[in-house]
C-alpha cells in the first residue's frame, strides 16, 4: 500500500493481513445480511483543532479517526455457536492489540498512524433470529503530514 491509498481501503487491507481472516472478503462501509461477511465501517470522527499564535483555529497535529470492524455472523439459541463466534471476534481484538504493540499499522494518506486500539470489546450490535452483526469499535490516532 502506498501513501495515496484512501484511509478505509488502507484499513481494509490491513485487516486482510489478519490470519483469522485469511481468504475472507473484507468490505468497505457495507455488510451483507448472510453469514459470514466482514467489513470496515467509517464512524463519525471530530476534527481536533488548536489555536495558533495568531489566534486562529487550525487542525491539531494529532488527529483521531473512528471506525468499526463489523461482521454478519451466525447467532441464535445454540450456545456453542454463539460462544465460538464470540471467540473469533475476541481473537480479532487480540490481533489488533498485538499489531498495535508491534507498531504494524496501515499507511494512510492523511498522516502517519500512531496507534489503532479497540474502544469497545466485540459485541453483537444488531441481533436477528439467526444472525447478528458483531462490531469491534476502533480508535485510530495519527500524526498529520
Amino acid at each position: 500500500m502506498d501513501g495515496n491509498t484512501n484511509t478505509i481501503e488502507a484499513i481494509r487491507q490491513w485487516f486482510r493481513t489478519c490470519p483469522l481472516l485469511s481468504g475472507k472478503r473484507v468490505g468497505a462501509n457495507y455488510i451483507g445480511e448472510k453469514p459470514t461477511q466482514f467489513a470496515v465501517i467509517a464512524s463519525p470522527s471530530s476534527i481536533i483543532t488548536r489555536e495558533n499564535v495568531l489566534g486562529e483555529e487550525v487542525p491539531a497535529e494529532l488527529q483521531q479517526l473512528n471506525y468499526s470492524f463489523a461482521a454478519t455472523d451466525n447467532y441464535g439459541a445454540d450456545i456453542a455457536v454463539n460462544a465460538s463466534v464470540q471467540k473469533l471476534y475476541d481473537d480479532i481484538v487480540q490481533w489488533i492489540l498485538e499489531q498495535n504493540a508491534a507498531k504494524i499499522f496501515p499507511v494512510i494518506s492523511l498522516g502517519k498512524v500512531r496507534s489503532i486500539t479497540p474502544t469497545l470489546t466485540a459485541y453483537p450490535s444488531q441481533v436477528g433470529a439467526d444472525t447478528a452483526v458483531y462490531r469491534i469499535q476502533l480508535k485510530i490516532i495519527y500524526r498529520r503530514f
